[in-house]
């Protein structure tokens, strides 16, 4: 019995487990363009099923509604981004230099993806009850990993945070700033917005802001 809350597994009329997500990745793929493009409501289940090559009825056998390709969209944006982010950082000792390059890896992404966080923000709405409660629980993951290094930062005694959960999302929300807020942040590169950033969270939360941070 799925508890209540939790999120609604996509339905589909296959059973082989390759195959749906072959499929579900094509039909993502397709879908990220045309939503980008021209957003959820404008966008049909027919023009998806033609860019990604498969007949309406094909597609049908993989997904049940036009939410669940919004549903599945997201899910692979926000579960891309934490399998990057976890690779970036995975090997790193010092809280200090994970913040880092966490907030590093995470700018970074969000500029190669403008399009799939501009559609993350604004078609949200467009998912139902049970939709928006499968993204919020990937999206927690996602803050999780940031929260953890806030918290084995207090634990070292480099930082000093009182909420790390409430950082951990400020933080996210921060990055997210550069696709949202993009078209006045035209004359900063990059490298800068990703100094910028880093600066502000580490000396912000240091436990003494005489401390150098490690480089890399």
């Amino acid at each position: 019995m799925r508890k209540r809350g939790s999120a609604r597994a996509i339905e589909t009329v296959v059973k082989d487990q390759g195959l749906i997500s072959k499929r579900h990745a094509q039909i993502c793929d397709a879908a990220l363009k045309l939503f980008s493009r021209n957003g959820f409501h404008r966008t049909t289940v027919r023009e998806i099923a033609g860019v990604c090559g498969l007949g309406i009825g094909t597609l049908y056998s993989y997904i049940k509604t036009k939410d669940d390709i919004l549903r599945l969209v997201y899910r692979r944006i926000l579960e891309t981004f934490q399998a990057r982010m976890l690779r970036a950082t995975h090997e790193i000792q010092d809280p200090r230099l994970q913040l880092k390059v966490a907030l590093g890896e995470t700018l970074k992404i969000y500029d190669e993806c403008e399009d799939a966080v501009l559609l993350l923000y604004q078609e949200s709405r467009a998912l139902g009850r049970q939709g928006l409660q499968g993204l919020f629980e990937v999206d927690r993951a996602y803050v999780r990993i940031f929260r953890e290094i806030l918290e084995r930062g207090n634990i070292a005694g480099h930082f000093v945070v009182k909420e790390a959960h409430l950082l951990a999302v400020c933080i996210l929300f921060l990055c997210a700033a550069w696709d949202m807020k993009r078209w006045n942040l035209q004359a900063y590169p990059l490298e800068t917005v990703i100094d910028s950033l880093t600066s502000l969270v580490l000396h912000g939360i240091s436990a003494d802001a005489a401390d150098e941070f490690p480089a890399g």
